[in-house]
């Protein structure tokens, strides 16, 4: 069975790279997830323990100011474009080599692409939808394909074209 899976990703490398991106993008969301939290919890003011551990994290967590939050969120960001950078690079669109100045590059294009889908889309199309009635869910998954679509588009064939 495994052996028939692998004989196919490498028969098929569109599908493969775009399950390679799939599998990226989850775990950048993890991580950006992780970082967020694990930010709020360490800026929150923290009640002492009493009861669940759990509880106890997810109550300070919930503790954290707007300004918090903010710092948490942008803290968050910046490791999950940097990570999010590197595992695009290596594992899906396996890009080798590069001087210095030309990762760099690539860097500072990938970081504004990701810089423009939250400004375009993920706030204004979120406002969009928001004005005309769609859903929070709804929104939100949307938002979500939308942004996933535009950021591999511009990373295959604007950053990490082939040379």
């Amino acid at each position: 069975m495994i052996q028939k899976i692998r004989n196919y990703l490498e028969t098929h490398q569109k599908q493969y790279e775009l399950l390679r991106y799939l599998i990226a993008g989850g775990l950048t969301t993890v991580l950006s997830m992780v970082v967020s939290y694990g930010m709020c919890f360490l800026l929150a003011d923290r009640q002492p323990l009493e009861g669940s551990v759990i509880l106890w994290v997810i109550d300070s967590i919930n503790r954290a100011t707007g300004m918090q939050v903010s710092i948490a969120n942008t803290v968050s960001w910046v490791i999950a474009v940097l990570f999010a950078f590197w595992i695009n690079r290596v594992m899906v669109f396996q890009v080798k080599g590069g001087t210095k100045a030309s990762v760099l590059t690539e860097l500072a294009q990938f970081a504004g692409g990701r810089i423009v889908s939250f400004l375009v889309f993920e706030q204004g199309l979120m406002l969009l939808l928001k004005l005309i009635g769609v859903s929070n869910i709804v929104n939100r998954i949307f938002v979500l394909v939308f942004v996933m679509v535009f950021n591999y588009v511009i990373s295959k064939f604007w950053i990490f074209k082939e040379k």
